[in-house]
């Protein structure tokens, strides 16, 4: 496992059970997408999923779930 993943995985598990199976999803999407030969900007994909695990870190830290 890379020190990136590390550090992901450690990330990951502070996560509240609503924000991991997003990760989930965003996980098994993007197989599909780079499986499925059409075009895909997997850097953007990644930063749109970075976006969102922000924002949901910054609502659990205002007390939404």
């Amino acid at each position: 496992m890379s020190s990136s993943d590390q550090t992901t995985h450690q990330e990951n598990l502070s996560l509240g059970a609503s924000a991991q199976e997003f990760l989930d999803y965003c996980a098994a999407e993007k197989e599909r997408r780079l499986n499925s030969g059409e075009a895909f900007d997997e850097e953007t994909f990644d930063q749109a999923v970075q976006m969102v695990i922000n924002k949901l870190d910054v609502l659990a830290d205002e007390g939404w779930s």
